[in-house]
């Protein structure tokens, strides 16, 4: 197990085991060459997050599974760089960061191990300085950006509301 903040009780997760769970259903990568997938009930991509202290966006492999988002280094790391408890979280678009969404945890569910944090994340290719200069090309690239963006967030609330279900 894992120490992560007061919480115990988060289990040793390899990013590459929870990345195996979708290459054994599907081989399928994205055109691009990105991965965003959903599968039984996990999901996982490249975002980028804000840290507590370091508030530059750096590039995290993500993967939600069973109520808890962990971050990675990347998708072969052995152990998460963190680990966001989603039940009962509060996710909604960020005022702060253009086409960024934020976590907020421990407003509507107490439980021991789940801290009152906000968690900043933005789809990878949201940094401003990378989108292209042309007027279209930009904004079809923020559109993009966008639907990603609120694909996440959907999922993330989904998971969240799950705290609220009978039996969980």
């Amino acid at each position: 197990f894992l120490r992560m903040g007061n919480d115990t009780s988060v289990p040793k997760v390899r990013a590459n085991d929870l990345k195996r769970i979708g290459e054994e259903i599907t081989s399928a990568k994205a055109k691009d060459g990105k991965m965003d997938r959903e599968y039984l009930g996990s999901k996982f991509g490249w975002l980028c997050k804000t840290g507590l202290n370091n508030t530059k966006l750096q590039r995290r492999w993500c993967v939600i599974h069973g109520m808890k988002l962990y971050y990675y280094e990347g998708p072969r790391s052995e152990e998460p760089n963190g680990v966001v408890n989603l039940k009962g979280a509060i996710v909604m678009e960020s005022k702060r960061i253009p086409l960024a969404f934020e976590i907020h945890t421990g407003g509507l569910y107490s439980e021991r191990g789940v801290e009152k944090r906000t968690y900043i994340f933005t789809p990878e290719g949201a940094d401003e300085s990378k989108v292209s200069d042309r007027t279209t090309d930009r904004e079809k690239e923020r559109l993009k950006l966008r639907v990603l963006r609120d694909n996440w967030m959907s999922y993330i609330e989904r998971e969240a509301a799950k705290a609220f279900l009978p039996g969980q």
